[in-house]
């Protein structure tokens, strides 16, 4: 790969794609069109960044039809049944006011009634009846109703005209309801159908309708909902506009026969325990193919990254309790997480990971020195594995079971053809690492679980029955789910109802593109499906303190939404960050090593001064470098910060080291610890 950041960061510079398939696989469900992407990449995170491709909209043979000329009023008015057919139902919200979290922009306001006037914005930008909102966190919108009453259906319509000016329908769209407005049932969680993508202005309307959906996806038994209060959240993209025009609330007055109280749940992060297999900390090491050879992980490079190592190298603490080794590109170039590689690309992972002296050998070796220095000889360190994305594209993947090459293209093969046959080549891939792990007998290390690459549900008819039979061969070995999906994610709220034990959401705040607020919003976002977060940094940081300061907001952000304290958290490092942390001389980059095994125990504490830039000078000399300084010599430090004075520290009669006074590396900022 040739990308320092990760899918998610690339997903904010124009529009995001909704889908980390192949051009053609796409083709059997929808069409698609190549965005042109403007930065370079190295790392990316289970989709290549370089080449991202953005959807067109659904035809007959993959959802609703988007050609203008048949395209009904509404994508989503498509249920046989209502509960409106039960009941003289009406608009409870005509006409009522209404609370926002946050208000819209000044350039499309909201008078306070615009969503319940009863009037329907025309398929133009500039029509008064929309509400346009921009950038920032999801939005709620609360309606109070007076008094209990029974709900049968919700509606909220929205508009979409991209690229010509910049508007999109959410990506997901829920519904709520509460007795006291402050605990909140959930009603449905409803993803767009129309999609993202370039095309003349349309419009989606997101619906809960009790008699086609239940309540909670049945986990409320009843159709209709008895509650006074409703709230409808949409997720908001880092740098499109949205614009709803009508929210409908479709009910009765009383509680009619079958109307039910919703069961309430507070938002909440996914806490370490059963599900993730006891892990709190994930530590993810890609061992793919490099060229430089970051791929390949020594003892020496996994020690820091499993323990916490003094400033001479020494552990004197565990670090990160879990372990993630996956890999993005093969030898031939070809990305495991966009269904490209074959069955060749896949026994070269294998082959390289469970050698002799491979990439799990390493860990074992470091895992056994560290508990012997640290006198816990028996310990083991917890290890997830990837499972690579076998796609819809293959046409020859390659014969597992002597039985001819897998084609897992519906195309040519048909559905439930290409189903199967993408559960062939993940049983194959299962049964490998099993037998290769038993084979090795590793005497410090555990395997808990396998991680699903894929960064979301698959748009596609069959995405969410390919991740449920993957789930289910993963429990079959008594083993654990962990997914990581990308901060846009398609239908990321239904991880569970495809088997997925352990989720933590990427906020991609860290690749730039979003404002700060982005952190806050992903934590949201996260404990309204019940997943953990990821928390971002790569080697950029090492030179950069925009990027150091980034890391810190992730770190304070954790305190303050609680996801240091009780949250199931995944760390994305780029390809050595850690390591480099760990072992720098340079005491501002050690620092972020320290504050991290502080934030992975649960003791650090929020750090809001910024970080100044410095230089500093030894003896009048600009540090470049590493100096030695004559024993007979003086030694006189100096640095500047920006819009301060020079600042001095005198010493003599000695050489001046890491084991002395400090680093005498250079470094561009300095923090206060």
């Amino acid at each position: 790969m040739n990308s320092n950041k990760k899918w998610g960061s690339i997903l904010i510079a124009a529009v995001l794609l909704m889908t980390s398939v192949s051009v053609a696989q796409a083709k059997s469900t929808v069409p698609t069109v190549t965005i042109t992407e403007t930065e370079d990449a190295i790392q990316t995170e289970g989709n290549d960044a370089g080449n991202p491709q953005l959807l067109e909209q659904p035809t007959d043979d993959g959802g609703p039809e988007m050609d203008q000329a048949k395209q009904t009023p509404d994508v989503n008015r498509q249920a046989v049944s209502s509960s409106e057919d039960q009941t003289k139902f009406r608009n409870l919200a005509l006409g009522l006011p209404y609370e926002w979290s946050e208000q819209p922009d000044a350039s499309h306001p909201d008078d306070g009634y615009k969503l319940t006037d009863g009037k329907y914005g025309k398929l133009d930008r500039n029509d008064p009846a929309w509400v346009g909102h921009v950038r920032g966190k999801a939005r709620e919108v609360v309606f109070d109703l007076g008094e209990a009453k029974s709900i049968g259906k919700i509606s909220a319509r929205f508009f979409q005209d991209f690229p010509t000016n910049s508007i999109l329908v959410p990506l997901e769209v829920s519904m709520y309801v509460s007795d006291d407005k402050e605990n909140w049932g959930l009603l449905s969680h409803n993803a767009t159908q129309l999609l993202w993508g370039s095309g003349p202005p349309r419009q989606e309307t997101f619906t809960w309708d009790g008699s086609r959906d239940g309540i909670n996806g049945g986990k409320t038994d009843g159709k209709l909902a008895y509650a006074r209060y409703v709230k409808v959240i949409f997720t908001m993209h880092p740098s499109q506009w949205e614009y709803i025009d009508e929210v409908e609330i479709m009910g009765t007055d009383g509680k009619v026969d079958g109307a039910v109280t919703v069961l309430t749940e507070q938002p909440h992060f996914l806490e370490p325990g059963e599900a993730t297999a006891g892990i709190r900390n994930l530590n993810l090491l890609y061992n793919g193919q490099y060229a430089n050879g970051l791929g390949d992980w020594s003892k020496e490079r996994i020690i820091p990254n499993i323990s916490y190592v003094n400033k001479d190298g020494e552990p004197t603490d565990w670090l990160f309790d879990g372990i993630l080794y996956l890999g993005l590109a093969s030898p031939a170039g070809r990305d495991y997480g966009l269904g490209q590689t074959n069955l060749e690309d896949w026994k070269w992972y294998l082959d390289k990971t469970f050698a002799d002296t491979g990439d799990m050998q390493n860990l074992n070796e470091a895992t056994k020195e560290v508990g012997a220095k640290l006198n816990q000889p028996d310990h083991k360190e917890k290890v997830v594995l990837m499972i690579p994305d076998p796609g819809g594209s293959l046409t020859d993947f390659g014969d597992v079971d002597g039985t001819g090459s897998l084609n897992f293209n519906e195309s040519v093969v048909g559905r439930d053809k290409a189903l199967e046959n993408r559960g062939k080549a993940i049983q194959w891939w299962l049964d490998q690492v099993q037998q290769r792990w038993d084979a090795a007998n590793y005497s410090n290390l555990e395997l808990v679980g396998m991680y699903w690459l894929p960064e979301q549900i698959d748009i596609g008819e069959t995405g969410p029955d390919v991740a449920r039979m993957m789930s289910e061969k993963v429990h079959a070995m008594n083993l654990k789910v962990f997914w990581i999906p990308h901060s846009l994610a398609y239908k990321m709220y239904m991880w569970k109802d495809v088997g997925i034990d352990a989720a933590a959401y990427q906020p991609n705040y860290f690749f730039g593109g979003m404002d700060v607020d982005r952190l806050e919003d992903a934590a949201n976002n996260a404990k309204r499906y019940g997943m953990g977060n990821e928390v971002e940094f790569d080697d950029g940081m090492l030179t950069d303190a925009v990027l150091r300061e980034r890391f810190i907001e992730y770190l304070n952000s954790g305190v303050e939404t609680g996801l240091m304290q009780n949250g199931f958290r995944a760390y994305y490092q780029g390809n050595n960050a850690v390591y480099n942390l760990g072992v720098s001389k340079d005491p501002s980059l050690r620092l972020m090593y320290d504050w991290l095994y502080q934030y992975l125990n649960g003791t650090y504490v929020v750090h809001n001064s910024p970080a100044p830039e410095a230089d500093i000078f030894i003896n009048g000399q600009i540090l470049n470098g590493d100096m030695n300084i004559p024993d007979s010599e003086t030694l006189q430090i100096t640095w500047k910060i920006q819009d301060d004075d020079l600042h001095h520290q005198s010493g003599s009669d000695r050489r001046y080291d890491e084991n002395t006074c400090g680093s005498i590396r250079r470094t561009e900022s300095v923090y206060d610890s």
